[in-house]
């Protein structure tokens, strides 16, 4: 018999996308599936959309709960999931009907612990191809020198393919962002073996409103925070891709001073820049960083984007 995979959903005030998100999930071609809708506390129709599904499959499990926010969402499924295998879908997206059969094939023909497909980034006015043509397997170290440099591996937590065990002793951080960019660098690291399939399977949508879709709402100095740690675990254990690590951490510092300038948030605005100067002289020697981000960084820390930026 094929392996159970439990699909966890965390769903709040999305009445209008979980019906077509719940659609794909039921009619996947792949049957042995525990699905657990987590109703994080939702005001709308949502909870009676959950219900209504329970109903018609027993597959479905539906937990309603306090509203406590996505990771603590996800962290409810984790903990009552029976599933050998973990697959995630965020409650406005939407799934092709043969993604988890693709990716549970090839988790178990390369005998990986994650198996990760690519994604349509999709608007009101287009659909993206994302990740969407390689296959490899990698190990741990160079999944995560191609998560760091964007090559094929993203920090999203929902087109991917976990063994459970995986999830043993890690939990999502109750954080409001870049929860899940602190929760993958754990996973790719414990993980023996990462494959990546050529199938596009996952339609991840912008949609006004989302907590992905609006940047940094609460304080952008914890990108600091994220940065520290990651690099030093990096630093500590993987020091062959540190450079990468440290082209990463740059482009979100430098996002975050932008995103601080632009709302005139003037406190964050100057730690941030000092913050940036401190890592002048690492930015200096990265013999992989290209010559164009070390000045734009330089002038960033140094001049602010006042100088650079035009409103």
């Amino acid at each position: 018999m094929e392996n159970l995979i439990s699909v966890i959903v965390p769903i709040y005030n999305v009445q209008r996308y979980l019906e077509k998100c719940i659609k794909t999930i039921v009619n996947q071609t792949y049957k042995n599936l525990e699905i657990i809708l987590i109703d994080d506390g939702s005001t709308d129709k949502s909870s009676d959309i959950c219900d209504n599904w329970k109903q018609k499959d027993s597959r479905i499990k539906v937990i309603h709960k306090a509203n406590e926010g996505l990771a603590k969402a996800r962290n409810t499924g984790i903990e009552i999931s029976t599933g050998k295998y973990l697959f995630f879908v965020d409650s406005d997206d939407y799934i092709e009907l043969d993604i988890i059969e693709n990716l549970y094939e090839n988790i178990i023909q390369t005998s990986a612990d994650i198996s990760i497909c690519g994604f349509y980034i999709e608007t009101y006015e287009k659909m993206i191809p994302y990740c969407s043509s390689n296959e490899f397997v990698v190990n741990s170290e160079d999944a995560l020198k191609k998560l760091f440099m964007h090559d094929n591996i993203s920090i999203a937590i929902w087109n991917k393919l976990y063994k459970k065990e995986l999830f043993e002793k890690i939990r999502f951080p109750n954080c409001r962002i870049h929860e899940e960019l602190m929760t993958i660098y754990k996973l790719l690291d414990i993980a023996n073996k990462i494959s990546h399939i050529s199938k596009t399977g996952y339609h991840y949508v912008q949609r006004q409103g989302s907590l992905l879709h609006s940047e940094f709402n609460n304080n952008p100095l914890y990108i600091l925070e994220i940065g520290e740690e990651i690099l030093g675990f990096i630093k500590s254990k993987y020091s062959n891709i540190l450079e990468e690590a440290e082209i990463f951490f740059l482009g979100q510092l430098n996002k975050c001073i932008l995103v601080s300038y632009k709302k005139k948030l003037r406190k964050e605005y100057k730690i941030l820049k000092e913050k940036l100067k401190e890592y002048i002289p690492q930015i200096l020697k990265n013999t992989k960083m290209k010559l164009k981000i070390k000045l734009k960084s330089i002038l960033i820390a140094y001049f602010g984007f006042s100088r650079i930026y035009k409103k």
